[in-house]
C-alpha cells in the first residue's frame, strides 16, 4: 500500500522560498542592488539577502541613486557582515552569488563563498574614487545585475523550485 502526501503537506512544500544570498566584500553597493533588484521582481517564493566580509558604513549614494532612478525601493537595505549568516540556527540560503573580485581571506567567510553555486565578479563601484567614474561604474554594475538575475539566476532559482517541490531534477542542473 502506497501512501499519498496529504495536500496540506504538499502545498505547504510549494509555499517554499528560495533564498538567495549575494556576497561581496563591502555589501554598500554591488550585493545591496543585486538584492533590491530581486526582491523587487515581486516574486513572493523568493528572498533576497546580502552581505560583504568587511560591511562599510552604509548603501553608496551612487547605488541608492541608482536605483532610485529605476525606482527600486532601497528602504531597509544597509550593509551586513555575512557572519550573521553563519549563526547557530541562521538562514541557510538555497544559493549564494559570489560577486567579489578578490578571494576571501577569513576562514569563514572562505568557506561560504565555497559553497557559492554563482560567481559574478564584478566591478565595486564602493571601491573607485572618482566620484564620476564611480557613478559611471555603479550604472554598468547595475546593468550587468539585472541581465544576469532575469538569466542565469532565475533559470538557477527555478531548478531549486523544482527541488522543493518535489520534482527533484538532476543535482547536476542545481550546480551547473
Amino acid at each position: 500500500m502506497t501512501l499519498a502526501t496529504p495536500p496540506s503537506v504538499r502545498d505547504w512544500f510549494r509555499m517554499q522560498t528560495v533564498d538567495v544570498l549575494f556576497l561581496c566584500e563591502t555589501n554598500s553597493a554591488t550585493s545591496l542592488m543585486a538584492e533590491a533588484l530581486l526582491n523587487q521582481r515581486g516574486d513572493t517564493r523568493v528572498r533576497a539577502f546580502s552581505a560583504g566580509s568587511r560591511p562599510a558604513a552604509t548603501l553608496l549614494p551612487e547605488a541608492r541613486q541608482a536605483l532610485g532612478q529605476r525606482a527600486i525601493p532601497t528602504d531597509g537595505l544597509e550593509p551586513k557582515s555575512w557572519t550573521i549568516f553563519a549563526l547557530p540556527g541562521s538562514l541557510r540560503p538555497h544559493i549564494v552569488v559570489d560577486l567579489a573580485t578578490v578571494t576571501w581571506t577569513e576562514p569563514d567567510c572562505a568557506r561560504l563563498a565555497e559553497y557559492a553555486t554563482l560567481r559574478w565578479p564584478l566591478r565595486d563601484p564602493a571601491l573607485v574614487e572618482r566620484k564620476a567614474e564611480r557613478r559611471a561604474v555603479t550604472e554598468t554594475v547595475l546593468n550587468a545585475l539585472e541581465a544576469r538575475i532575469s538569466g542565469e539566476l532565475m533559470r538557477r532559482i527555478e531548478s531549486v523550485r523544482q527541488t522543493i517541490d518535489g520534482e527533484n531534477p538532476p543535482a547536476s542542473q542545481l550546480r551547473a
